[in-house]
């Protein structure tokens, strides 16, 4: 009798998938499971898809799969693999773009006698296997998903604890208190320049990401205490990675909208090698946002190719050629007043350009090797260009246009970085690494003083090296208990000073459900370049000695998950900083971790501190039944003395966030084939710190006047901003179309990002980020 109701159940079920196949057209994924650390083929892992039993398989010689029969949506995908821990994660499949999964699974500790297969999904688990407590993952679709994102990794990020927007108009963020040029950028292993659009000299920001979506694999981001790999960068680290394009069949994706058009060309260079290519070009004007009404102050232009080449050989590794290249200007062209002679020097015209290209181009080499170990070699060169000309009309030049202002700022990088990685049992692994750059640099500023005399104010050309090396140990003592430490040297070849910094951090298990970390780390960061080369009357630099500034971090964490998918972490952090670069006589109470937009010209020394201290709480739901949020709150402190002065908020001392994101999706359409989705971003931050206005002296010198006696004493309005996205995908039998509509600053709130003066109406003024902004797009992957 239960043999006959099992044999009903099974052709019932049969009938069902059969009827339902014929209304829905079925689609097929694929991809590979090694490694996590040795990235070597793992044979015969068992791969299934809850639901679809009936189609599991199991991974061949190269660590392949492939799964048949699914229907469009979302599904849960399990792997498991006898002396490793089980992986589940949750799948999409789309009509118009095949799937294709990098699975990396983390040997089990327990002897075999001990193994029972259990099954967890871990969303948040960094990609880097020896990461440290203040590290998470995040995918391409949370990019693509949260409110207000727009496809960019650093606005994805404001929506995580600690992360701070420092300008809405941009992606810049202050990563817990710190100045946003203490955040580091590093693709495919190797440290690169600030890819955004129209960023600022040696900045980690601008107003858009260089980094397409349509290239990105998921990456991860570091808040603070880093594991030892990771150096000159005090506030946090994107360690970006791409993904390959399908070595299997040609793919193309097209994309419209008000920020512009993109495409993407993907495929394999032929059936019978498994190589492939994956190429995305963006081109875009802002013309059409503009006509909105939003005003962008000026033309924006921008355009960058993104590319990774994967050439397998064989059985001697793997060659990747990759590369992002950006290029933006902006060109405005304002009346400040109207052109009165009658108002004297006041009355003037200004019209300028700004301008900021980047690229990174490299080749990668990697390596399994037999004793089980890897290896990768990476080299890469990299150029930056930022620059702003300013022409002027005043009654000084007979109200004809004269160069006012100019700036050209150039970097230029050759990179090397070798990374060995040895797993000696299941219990302990070992990495180590060296990284050599070749710093060029060249400066030329010239403004007019006083209105009256062209002055060349810098025209510098030189060049050093950088070099480090690391090495850091892995040990999982048992179920419980895992440790990490390991250490971190830096020369910086211009003026031999040098760092070691030792890292550390150790975890308990509680229990199943949840555990406690520990992470302590001494990180340290170079100037930029452009300080260490501004040179005296008499041709010396007067800043080449200055040393690393230098911090300690240390971080507790404890994470509990609620269920498969909940979890609430609370983080409590701090952070003592040392050697910050000061002024000194008139420039006393300056320090170069409040700096904005361009960097001083005089001398300089490491005589600054700071301190950092916070606790941060976040509420997360992993996309489960079609919605998810991430709830986060923090409180923190951050401050900065020189000599001269006791201790001061720093600009970036916004004191508390608050950010809720939140978003819900509908299966819908005939075929239940569709997919609506609604996401919000509600986020409220303290406001910055700004100097205040000397009124008496800005009217004496006819020029805005600083009250440098008082640094950052005026506390600015709080930051409220409301996104909304709202998203229709389709999955039509040969293509899937998304429509887009991202309304970013929904409520239009007047944020403040600092004071300003007015001279000739004698009046203090705020000026304020950005305002609503609708961004609409278009996207079709087939």
């Amino acid at each position: 009798m239960n043999r006959i109701k099992v044999l009903m159940i099974v052709v019932l079920t049969s009938m069902g998938q059969i009827l339902l196949s014929q209304s829905n057209p079925l689609y097929n994924f694929r991809g590979t499971v090694t490694d996590e650390v040795t990235q070597q083929a793992l044979i015969g892992a068992l791969v299934y898809v809850v639901n679809y039993e009936n189609n599991a398989t199991i991974t061949n010689e190269n660590g392949d799969f492939r799964i048949e029969g699914l229907v469009v949506g979302r599904h849960m995908l399990n792997v498991s693999y006898l002396g490793y821990e089980a992986f589940v994660t949750t799948i999409e499949i789309k009509s118009g773009k095949e799937l294709v999964l990098n699975v990396t699974m983390k040997e089990d500790i327990k002897t075999l006698d001990e193994v029972v297969i259990t099954a967890r999904e871990e969303k948040s688990k960094p990609v880097n296997s020896l990461a440290y407590a203040s590290t998470r993952t995040f995918s391409v679709e949370e990019s693509n998903k949260f409110a207000g994102a727009v496809d960019d990794p650093a606005r994805m990020a404001q929506s995580f604890a600690g992360v701070v927007p420092t300008n809405d108009g941009s992606n810049y963020v202050s990563v817990r208190g710190n100045h946003p040029s203490g955040l580091l950028y590093r693709m495919e292993g190797i440290d690169i320049p600030n890819p955004n659009h129209f960023g600022d000299v040696a900045s980690s920001g601008g107003g858009v990401s260089v980094l397409s979506s349509q290239v990105l694999a998921n990456s991860d981001f570091s808040t603070g205490a880093f594991s030892a790999e990771y150096g000159n960068a005090l506030g946090g680290v994107f360690d970006i990675k791409l993904r390959k394009g399908n070595n299997s069949k040609n793919e193309f994706t097209l994309k419209a909208g008000f920020l512009g058009m993109e495409a993407a060309v993907e495929g394999p260079f032929s059936k019978k090698y498994k190589g492939s290519y994956l190429v995305n070009y963006r081109y875009s004007t802002l013309s059409l946002i503009d006509k909105l009404g939003v005003d962008l102050t000026g033309v924006l232009n921008y355009s960058d190719l993104s590319y990774n080449i994967s050439l397998p050989l064989n059985k001697v590794g793997h060659l990747s050629l990759f590369g992002i290249n950006g290029w933006s200007n902006q060109k405005v062209d304002e009346t400040l007043e109207d052109l009165d002679k009658d108002k004297g020097a006041l009355a003037h015209r200004s019209k300028g350009e700004f301008l900021s290209n980047m690229s990174v181009n490299g080749a990668k080499y990697t390596m399994s090797t037999k004793n089980n170990g890897f290896l990768s070699a990476i080299m890469a060169y990299s150029t930056t260009k930022s620059g702003f000309n300013e022409d002027v009309k005043t009654r000084y030049q007979n109200y004809t246009y004269f160069s006012k202002f100019q700036i050209d700022n150039k970097t230029n990088k050759i990179s090397a970085a070798l990374n060995y990685t040895q797993k000696i049992n299941p219990k302990i692994t070992f990495r180590s690494g060296m990284y050599y750059d070749k710093l060029g640099y060249q400066t030329l500023y010239n403004d007019y003083e006083n209105d009256t005399e062209f002055v060349n104010r810098i025209n510098n050309k030189d060049n050093t090296s950088f070099a480090r090396v690391y090495g850091q140990m892995q040990y999982r003592m048992n179920e419980n208990w895992s440790a990490n430490i390991g250490l971190h040297y830096s020369n910086f070849l211009l003026n031999e000073k040098q760092v070691i910094e030792p890292r550390g951090n150790i975890q308990y298990n509680i229990n199943k459900k949840s555990n406690i970390a520990l992470a302590y780390g001494r990180h340290s960061q170079i100037q930029p370049l452009v300080v260490y080369f501004i040179k005296s009357e008499d041709g010396g630099l007067i800043n080449k000695n200055l040393d690393f500034t230098k911090a300690h971090h240390l971080v507790l964490t404890h994470n509990y998950n609620i269920n498969t998918h909940t979890r609430i972490k609370s983080e409590i952090y701090y952070q003592s900083i040392s050697n910050i670069p000061v002024g000194l006589g008139e420039n006393r109470n300056y320090a170069i971790t409040n700096q904005q937009f361009f960097f001083p010209d005089f001398k300089l020394v490491n005589e600054g501190k700071g301190r950092n201290i916070g606790l941060e709480l976040t509420l997360e739901r992993f996309l489960h039944n079609n919605w998810y949020f991430i709830i986060t709150g923090s409180v923190f402190d951050s401050k900065y003395k020189t000599p001269a002065t006791g201790w001061i908020n720093s600009r970036y001392n916004a004191g508390y966030t608050s950010v809720v994101t939140i978003g819900k999706e509908w299966i819908v359409g005939k075929n239940k084939r569709n997919i609506l989705g609604i996401n919000i971003k509600n986020a409220l931050v303290g406001g910055q710190w700004d100097t205040p206005i000397d009124r008496a002296a800005s009217q004496l010198a006819q020029k805005e006047v600083r009250d440098e006696s008082r640094p950052f004493s005026v506390k600015l309005k709080d930051f409220y901003k409301l996104d909304i996205g709202i998203k229709y995908k389709r999955n039509k039998n040969k293509y899937t179309s998304t429509l887009s509509l991202d309304l970013m600053n929904a409520t239009n709130s007047e944020n403040v990002g600092g004071i300003t003066y007015d001279i000739q109406n004698d009046k203090m003024e705020q000026w304020t980020m950005m305002p609503f902004v609708p961004v609409l797009s278009y996207k079709v992957e087939f």
